[in-house]
């Protein structure tokens, strides 16, 4: 933190409205301080709002406990703020500078602005904001890629793409664009070929894995156990991803492998991926029915990456910074970032780490790594879990308090 500190390039203004006598007062101010001490960016004050009546209607703060941060006109507001959320909201509003993220439309993808429990992503949008991007959706068709884009989602698409569109696509990924696809089983396969070219591979298997299933969920939504700790997609993840109804998503590039318009294949990583015990079924009663089981010669044995990313240099430089590369991260599956399951376990970690990676603002996932490494991430269980702790507590610890019952017995009445 010392260091992501030192290099705030805004100055940055914290003023927390709390009373003197309250418990975590000289908490918060004992950690302003050391944030000051590490950047002469950062200033702040502990106003009670008692003695400044007037400074508190003027930020709007009614209230005991709110915390203020300001940064380049923008501004965020905490109530009940605990000093491991203001190093975060330091970061995220000094760096952070508005900016792009389009979402195609127009081939059936999913909705940002729906707030159905199930089919709604407004959740994951409303993140995205407060991480201070500004959302907005893109035709290919009709005016191609903005020229201001940081990063291009494509989002659970259903229907295919038009030849026009991925042009447009490719001509943004000649010059260094970021795209993040999103593509469910059987999705777009105009785009799932075109992605291939760049050495992306999206199957047309559903992942199974019924050892790291949900305790009484389905067999198609699982945990996703194995991810990587050095990918700044997956660094900040406290807890495994649940997917739901995913495909996967391989790299089949090596260094120096020729990709479209003068790239050229630098690197890969399958950072997500299923348990050993999982596999892609190719049964096609799988996606409708959740009925199936391994079938050699038609199966696929897992682990199965099912989150992926690969680097591609424009004009076959190598040298040039990663930042300045094409990149384009991969997810077998859309709905982890839907409202339903934004909340679940890891999700919430992996769906904005993914647009902050591919935006460049690698300081937000690093401030997020923070919060993780002091919270709890929630109580979920698997189905195999479920089953062993039923064995433990219905068999195995009866089972064990009765021998010790025969035991006791059987010296008392032989031996005593």
């Amino acid at each position: 933190d010392r260091n992501v500190l030192s290099s705030l390039t805004h100055d940055v203004k914290v003023m927390a409205f709390i009373r003197t006598e309250d418990p975590v007062y000289h908490e918060l101010d004992e950690e302003l301080q050391l944030v000051a001490s590490f950047s002469p960016r950062v200033t702040y004050q502990m106003i009670d709002v008692n003695k400044a009546p007037g400074l508190a209607r003027q930020y709007g703060v009614s209230s005991y406990g709110e915390v203020i941060v300001e940064s380049e006109g923008r501004r965020r507001a905490f109530d009940n703020a605990r000093p491991d959320e203001l190093i975060p909201a330091i970061l995220q509003i000094s760096h952070a500078s508005n900016k792009h993220i389009y979402f195609t439309v127009g081939h059936g993808e999913r909705d940002l602005f729906d707030t159905q429990r199930q089919l709604g992503y407004s959740q994951w949008r409303g993140l995205l904001q407060q991480n201070n991007y500004q959302i907005d959706n893109v035709s290919l068709f009709a005016s191609g890629i903005p020229d201001d884009a940081a990063v291009v989602v494509v989002l659970g698409p259903r229907k295919d793409f038009l030849p026009e569109e991925l042009a447009a696509l490719g001509r943004y990924l000649s010059k260094g664009g970021k795209l993040l696809a999103m593509i469910d089983p059987y999705g777009s396969p105009s785009l799932v070929k075109f992605l291939k070219s760049y050495y992306v591979d999206f199957s047309d298997q559903v992942v199974i894995d019924p050892a790291y299933r949900l305790t009484a969920g389905e067999v198609l939504t699982s945990q996703i156990p194995l991810f990587s700790r050095s990918n700044s997609v997956t660094r900040s993840m406290s807890a495994p991803a649940v997917f739901t109804l995913a495909r996967g998503v391989d790299i089949t590039g090596k260094p120096d492998d020729k990709a479209p318009d003068g790239l050229v294949f630098y690197r890969g990583d399958e950072f997500l991926r299923s348990s050993h015990e999982s596999w892609a079924s190719g049964d096609p009663k799988a996606i409708t029915t959740g009925i199936t089981e391994y079938k050699e010669g038609r199966d696929l044995r897992g682990p199965i990456p099912v989150g992926s990313e690969v680097d591609l240099a424009p004009n076959g430089d190598t040298r040039v910074s990663l930042d300045n590369m094409t990149r384009i991260v991969g997810f077998g599956s859309s709905e982890f970032a839907s409202n339903q399951f934004l909340e679940m376990l890891g999700n919430r970690d992996l769906a904005v780490s993914a647009v902050n990676a591919l935006a460049g603002d690698e300081i937000m996932i690093a401030s997020r790594e923070r919060v993780n490494q002091v919270s709890t991430a929630g109580f979920f269980v698997t189905d195999a879990q479920a089953r062993h702790m039923l064995y433990l507590g219905a068999l195995i610890q009866p089972g064990l308090l009765f021998g010790i019952a025969i035991v006791v017995f059987a010296r008392r009445r032989f031996f005593a």
